[in-house]
């Protein structure tokens, strides 16, 4: 789709900021490669900036190896030992009272990172964005037009967000994270000559622009899921924002499909034909519709069937940032039903049952009733998530 590259034709990748969640990027860029993408300008803004320099480099494993080894200490110093989401947040608070943490370590690992031979030698054009405390106006910085000993600082300007950083001083300018005017800098890659524009946002703090070229074909990548605080630069979150970027890029060209949950091509369809007819007899027996109303009128009857799933590894909380098919997705949901406690719901309130248990609970009991031919408590009427799962899971097993 984007692969091909004339005179005509200019791919842009714009990489909005976040913070650690820039790890999500890091993944798209794993699928661009894996899609053989060919791509002619990066713009970026924050952690984007520093991301597209790498990218423009062409640096792919080490920008890997960075976020799947990231940690604190790469970060700051003297930041403390950090072990929940509330110390992490108190340690922060701390150093924006103090001042701002110093961006000192940030600009050692641009400085060892930073190839300017590889940036002004590359055919891909290259711009970040910050902006200026001391005239109170974004700066866009180009390869074009700004040196290389100044774009390295630029891009340290654009990575650190303020209050959490100290600003970066360039003379006698003072400068703080491209986001307070542009977190997803579209209008930019347009000034480089982009036609067609892939944009990466991560959905973070920060100003965006209104698209001044709406004759401009921009695709989207954004994650379907929840990422971690984009101050949380901790391996193990990381690793998976990797994979949900690698995901959600694969599914948004059809690579690979799902919502939340990330599936192979032809992994639900599968499962749906596979099972259809055990979950209507199952239904009918029940004299219950429920969530398996699409199954009879056939109004988007795949799409219906592929919530439901992703309902039961929800339930379950099998990992999101996997990919499944139409083989593992039971073994998985059968491994953590079994391992779910058993408990006899038949003496409770709706309301007590609420506050009690939890979804696989409760979806467990339903599924143990309806293997047994047992009859449901009409409370589980007001249930039907788990209903619906229950059905699902006593079908294909």
């Amino acid at each position: 789709m984007f692969s091909q590259h004339n005179g005509d034709n200019m791919l842009a990748i714009v990489l909005s900021g976040g913070g650690a969640k820039g790890a999500y990027e890091m993944g798209v860029w794993k699928a661009l490669r894996r899609l053989r993408i060919k791509y002619q300008i990066i713009t970026g803004t924050s952690i984007g900036a520093l991301n597209g320099m790498l990218m423009v480099q062409n640096d792919f494993y080490k920008c890997l190896k960075m976020w799947k080894n990231i940690n604190y200490d790469m970060i700051y110093d003297n930041f403390g030992n950090v072990k929940t989401t509330q110390e992490m947040y108190l340690a922060y608070l701390n150093k924006i009272i103090d001042g701002g943490i110093d961006t000192e370590k940030i600009e050692r690992l641009i400085e060892e990172n930073y190839r300017p031979n590889k940036i002004y030698k590359s055919k891909i054009q290259f711009g970040v964005v910050a902006y200026s405390l001391k005239s109170r106006k974004v700066i866009y910085a180009t390869k074009k037009n700004t040196r290389p000993d100044k774009l390295k600082k630029y891009i340290l300007a654009s990575a650190t967000c303020f209050p959490v950083f100290k600003p970066t001083k360039i003379g006698t300018d003072t400068l703080i994270d491209g986001g307070y005017y542009d977190n997803l800098p579209i209008n930019l890659a347009i000034d480089l000559g982009a036609t067609e524009i892939i944009a990466v946002d991560l959905g973070s703090i920060g100003f965006r622009k209104r698209v001044r070229n709406k004759g401009i074909k921009i695709t989207y990548i954004e994650p379907n899921n929840k990422l971690d605080s984009f101050l949380m630069f901790d391996s193990n979150v990381t690793k998976r924002m990797i994979n949900l970027g690698y995901n959600d890029t694969m599914k948004v060209f059809k690579r690979l499909e799902g919502n939340l949950y990330t599936f192979k091509k032809g992994s639900i369809n599968n499962l749906y034909y596979k099972n259809k007819s055990k979950i209507l007899e199952i239904c009918e027996k029940l004299d219950y519709v429920g969530n398996f109303k699409d199954f009879y009128n056939l109004k988007e009857p795949i799409k219906k069937f592929n919530q439901i799933v992703e309902d039961t590894l929800e339930i379950f909380k099998i990992p999101v940032d996997k990919v499944y098919n139409s083989r593992n997705i039971n073994k998985y949901l059968f491994e953590e039903l079994d391992k779910t406690d058993t408990v006899e719901f038949d003496k409770f309130e709706l309301d007590e049952i609420k506050k009690m248990f939890n979804s696989a609970i409760i979806t467990k009991y339903i599924y143990l009733k309806l293997k047994d031919c047992d009859k449901i408590n009409i409370v589980f009427n007001f249930f039907p998530k788990e209903f619906a799962s229950a059905i699902y899971l006593l079908a294909v097993r």
